[in-house]
């Protein structure tokens, strides 16, 4: 039996990716609840990121009761001057409600390269403060190795937006940078998840939806149907990814 469960790919807004999208987070803690979610990293599916944090901010600051949501901030090039700088930011993402940063360098139009982000990353890297690599967000798998050279020790949470078998793609990830875990909402291969935790062990691994834009019930199948053992599920059902928030430093 799964459960404690808690998602690290959970999303509400006007995206016109899903068919289906939750408009608030209200709306995707019902669907939550009725899946047996306890929570997890959300972000604002909204085009503008500096609009969409504020939002995803407001939202944060309601009693959900037992159910807990972290937000997940939209990062850009400190030299535009529209975030906090870097020794600010970790501070303002406690106050606001996030533990976690992603970027969409191709959505918001900026570089993927140390020269446009490396002051966040070394920030991040140094205080353990997660960042989403997602490519569904607009980087690249070439982008994130060559950002991950650079800042090898980055916690680092990888998400490959594909739904073909990727083992060559991101096992070299996992061989490389200590500090990263795979997202498991893109793993459809056969006997996928028992060949990673044999491989690389349960703890490089954390459960992800993809909700609204993926069905909830069917990922949660695939661990609760998976061939390990019960304590592997339930560090990949959540207890992986709460141990990555807790490690951070917001100070």
């Amino acid at each position: 039996m799964v459960n404690e469960i808690f998602d690290c790919n959970l999303s509400y807004g006007p995206d016109a990716q899903s068919l289906r999208p939750c408009l608030s987070l209200d709306e995707l803690d019902i669907e939550a609840e009725r899946a047996g979610i306890l929570g997890g990293l959300v972000r604002y599916a909204y085009g503008e990121p500096t609009l969409g944090n504020r939002r995803l901010s407001r939202a944060l600051t309601v009693n959900r009761g037992e159910r807990k949501y972290y937000g997940v901030y939209s990062m850009l090039p400190s030299c535009t001057h529209e975030i906090p700088a870097p020794d600010k930011l970790p501070a303002a993402l406690m106050a606001e409600g996030f533990r976690v940063i992603q970027f969409s360098p191709e959505h918001h139009r900026f570089m993927a390269h140390k020269i446009a982000i490396g002051d966040y990353l070394e920030m991040a890297q140094e205080k353990r403060i997660p960042v989403i690599l997602d490519t569904g967000q607009g980087i690249s798998l070439e982008q994130a190795a060559d950002l991950l050279v650079d800042f090898p020790n980055l916690t680092t949470i990888l998400s490959y937006a594909n739904c073909w078998p990727s083992d060559r793609l991101v096992r070299p990830f996992l061989e490389s940078f200590p500090n990263l875990v795979l997202d498991l909402t893109y793993l459809l291969t056969d006997q996928g998840i028992e060949k990673m935790v044999k491989l690389y062990s349960a703890r490089r691994l954390v459960f992800g939806s993809g909700f609204p834009a993926c069905y909830i019930g069917s990922h949660i199948m695939v661990i609760a149907h998976s061939e390990i053992s019960e304590e592997d599920k339930m560090l990949i059902a959540g207890r992986n990814l709460r141990g990555l928030i807790a490690e951070a430093h917001y100070d």
